[in-house]
């Protein structure tokens, strides 16, 4: 049993006022109040620890990451902050020298927006500097990869290569590959990419699981399955990883539709497991990617007259498999970042509803980024959660309008509009495609500025966030969507001590100084 005292403690029950001291015994929260009220529910010689005046907000959640994909990308060559394909170029040539011969040089985080070049790389670039080495880089988005020529040779992509359904091979005039795979076309070099080792792997998830400990994070909504392979090995290599730490976030694991077979021939299912790992929703791609160009949108690109974006599958068959998914009692999340996505995402769950009626089903539509206004109603009208990374207006600002025009832009990344239109929403990173830092999205959601803090005032500030709603998000929000709000998202007696203990308080700062609150301690079930 110990008694935390003499801090300022944010529940999330009711109004924003803080407490002064919490009860925990077992892991779970007893008691909170006023340090006399609570000292009287202790036993004798209860463990005090003082918080010196310190902040304690929730445990965070962070509604939907990659948290193995993170843990690899943290140890691939890291190609986020590039500012010219140059730059990116040294970086490939530097990791080619160092390493073994036949070895793959593998990446992510490259943005051809803010390459001064002010293009994509093709493969002949790669090629001037990785020698006999295949190269397989992933753009900051993860919805395209360039490919040396080693890699596609390796892969047998070439002019006769044919664009698989659901992605496409960029071509030069005379027909030949550019080394740029667009959405499932990465498959092609990315499946004779060698996959990491078990142990590769639990090192990268022990790695990422350090590093989301300590920005606050007590529990992640991850997409991993596909990455290890299947949903048994992807079970198997967390709970020896947990079984291996002493501290480690708990973890709501979605399933890759591509695992839906063996899903179903499971006995798994949306919350089964324990409170430390659950089986969550089985995650669907509707569409790509805005920076990319492949989300999928009812009205042309404006940069780029003619294209509408990619479907990852027909709208026959996606709605097939959120149907299938729907009647085998599954959460159903889907990736949709353009409305035309945003819209076979719905019908998809209308579809699965009229022939399966689930009161409290959930059903999840993850980015949610270029909205109709007419949308969030249905968001609402269905039980449908947005599943929103806030941080990604700081960069997407920069182009949002040159992609969809002002108009389609002004009603997007609505969050306001989401609150106020009775929509559930729960705010992640998308990590690694940014960082899980979750003080940063909390910062984007309140001012609506990048990390430089530019907008001043904040990009289409109308739809901005007060603090509290903000921490909503990133906490009971994120509980919802996990059907564990009995579990955590706020600090009342019967949740588990899930919290974080923090250098400043932010309903008390200013907005620009949130991105720089600093996480003290972090625990989950009272272990810190």
């Amino acid at each position: 049993m110990k008694l935390f005292r003499n801090g300022r403690i944010y529940t999330l029950e009711g109004e924003a006022e803080p407490c002064e001291a919490m009860l925990v015994a077992g892991g779970i929260i007893r008691v909170t109040g006023s340090y006399s009220r609570v000292k009287g529910f202790a036993s004798e010689g209860v463990n005090e620890v003082d918080l010196e005046g310190k902040t304690v907000i929730p445990g965070l959640v962070d509604s939907h990451m990659h948290l193995l994909s993170y843990g690899l990308s943290l140890q691939a060559l890291e190609l986020k902050g590039t500012t010219s394909l140059v730059e990116m170029l040294r970086k490939v040539e530097t990791a080619t020298t160092a390493a073994k011969p036949g070895d793959w040089i593998v990446g992510r985080g490259w943005d051809q927006d803010y390459f001064n070049e002010g293009r994509y790389p093709v493969r002949e670039d790669l090629d001037w500097v990785s020698g006999d080495s295949p190269v397989f880089l992933r753009r900051a988005c993860g919805h395209i990869a360039i490919a040396n020529s080693k890699a596609l040779l390796m892969a047998g992509v070439d002019r006769d290569t044919a664009d698989p359904e659901g992605g496409k091979v960029d071509r030069d005039a005379s027909g030949e590959p550019t080394g740029i795979l667009r959405e499932t076309a990465m498959g092609l070099v990315g499946g004779v990419v060698p996959r990491p080792t078990h142990d590769q792997m639990k090192q990268a998830l022990h790695l990422a699981m350090d590093r989301v400990l300590a920005v606050g994070i007590t529990s992640v909504h991850t997409d991993d399955v596909g990455t290890v392979g299947g949903l048994e090995d992807a079970v198997t290599l967390y709970r020896e990883v947990i079984s291996e730490r002493g501290a480690s976030p708990r973890v709501y694991l979605d399933v890759s539709v591509s695992s839906l077979d063996e899903l179903e021939a499971s006995p798994w299912r949306t919350g089964h497991g324990d409170a430390q790992l659950t089986i969550g929703a089985v995650k669907c791609f509707a569409d790509g990617s805005l920076g990319g160009g492949t989300a999928a949108l009812t009205e042309d690109y404006r940069d780029e007259p003619g294209n509408r974006g990619i479907f990852i599958h027909s709208p026959d068959a996606f709605k097939g498999l959120v149907g299938r998914a729907h009647r085998i009692g599954m959460q159903v999340a889907v990736h949709a970042i353009g409305d035309a996505a945003i819209d076979l995402a719905l019908d998809a769950f209308k579809g699965a509803l009229k022939e399966r009626p689930r009161l409290d089903h959930r059903h999840r539509v993850i980015h949610c980024q270029i909205m109709r206004d007419e949308q969030y109603d249905t968001f609402a009208k269905l039980g449908v959660v947005a599943d929103i990374q806030p941080i990604f207006v700081g960069t997407d600002k920069q182009w949002v309008e040159a992609r969809v025009g002002k108009d389609r832009a002004r009603s997007s990344y609505g969050w306001r509009t989401m609150l106020e239109r009775g929509v559930t929403a729960a705010g992640g990173s998308d990590a690694p495609v940014e960082p899980p830092n979750p003080f940063w999205g909390i910062y984007s959601a309140v001012t609506r500025a990048d990390l430089a803090g530019t907008p001043a005032g904040g990009w289409y500030p109308e739809q901005r966030l007060t603090v509290d709603e903000a921490l909503r998000l990133f906490t009971l929000g994120g509980a919802y969507g996990a059907f564990q709000e009995h579990l955590m998202g706020s600090l009342v007696p019967g949740k588990a001590a899930d919290f974080t203990v923090v250098d400043r308080d932010p309903y008390e700062v200013e907005p620009e100084s949130l991105k720089d609150v600093k996480v003290l301690n972090t625990y989950v079930g009272g272990r810190g």
